[in-house]
């Protein structure tokens, strides 16, 4: 049993459990299910988990260090909690720690990823597809990376519109640190969003688990340029699981940073798209004309 005495309803033990736990623990989230977020943390026998318990003194220090660091945190049971995440089913984040605004989750949502080894020519296409996006006020979502993810966050921003770049980190620990001013930026005007702590830094895994949140709260995908191996790629399978419209730039077949993007176009994975009156066509189901 957690002897925080402040702990004393079930956002503050949303908090707790998600500062603790790692991402996508089914045995968390069935147990939440069965008992509640409450009796959850009293319940609590991971040894990593414990330990991470052990080492926060009260809810009023760790409520502080979000202040200090501008992190706001909301839980499942928040009334704002963007309900496109709960289309994850047991793989929906115990909370979200952000920076910026969440009612921007309100609004209609494109993903752009891509390859970090991108070509000029994908920076292009990213940049300039993100920059008519957001003049159609869509967000831009995108998981921070250099390359594709980075281009299509500067290409919002760049048309004074709203981007969302999810990360796999806390949010005081950005990543990647050569991204910093991009990041300032992103949460002065729109919104950086997390499912990780401060000071969590960024692992394989969390990579990979971030991926699912960015084809959640997006409304469809756009892949440009992803190679064979890609976690662009994880991202367009999770928009497919979760029945969102995915798309795909094509691109030479001597690329590597193309092999993946036109296997999707091959395997009818993904709609073809070469220009932005494509990407309108396919998710004017959700509101384009405006």
């Amino acid at each position: 049993m957690h002897n925080l005495s402040d702990v004393t309803d079930e956002n503050d033990s949303y908090l707790i459990l998600s500062w603790i736990c790692d991402s996508c623990d089914l045995e968390i989230e069935n147990s939440i299910k069965k008992l509640g977020p409450c009796n959850t943390l009293k319940l609590i026998k991971n040894k990593k988990y414990l330990n991470r318990l052990k080492n926060i003194e009260s809810l009023k220090s760790l409520k502080k260090l979000l202040d200090l660091n501008e992190i706001h945190y909301i839980s499942q049971i928040d009334s704002k909690w963007p309900a496109q995440l709960n289309d994850l089913n047991n793989l929906v984040p115990l909370g979200l720690f952000y920076r910026g605004k969440i009612e921007y989750l309100l609004n209609k949502s494109i993903a752009i990823v891509g390859t970090r080894k991108s070509s000029s020519e994908g920076n292009m296409i990213s940049t300039e597809i993100a920059f008519d996006l957001a003049n159609k006020n869509f967000n831009v979502v995108s998981g921070g990376a250099i390359g594709i993810d980075h281009a299509a966050h500067h290409g919002a921003l760049v048309a004074n519109g709203v981007t969302v770049s999810i990360q796999a980190s806390g949010l005081n620990k950005l990543y990647p640190s050569k991204n910093i001013d991009l990041f300032q930026n992103i949460a002065k005007t729109g919104l950086l969003l997390s499912e990780y702590p401060p000071d969590r830094g960024a692992t394989k895994i969390s990579f990979l688990h971030r991926n699912r949140l960015i084809a959640a709260i997006a409304s469809a995908t756009l892949v440009i340029e992803a190679g064979e191996v890609s976690g662009a790629l994880s991202t367009a399978r999770y928009a497919t699981k979760l029945n969102r419209n995915l798309m795909a730039f094509p691109g030479s077949i001597f690329s590597k940073s193309s092999q993946g993007t036109n296997e999707l176009i091959r395997n009818r994975e993904a709609e073809l798209v070469s220009e932005l009156n494509h990407v309108l066509q396919i998710i004017s189901p959700i509101g384009v004309n405006s």
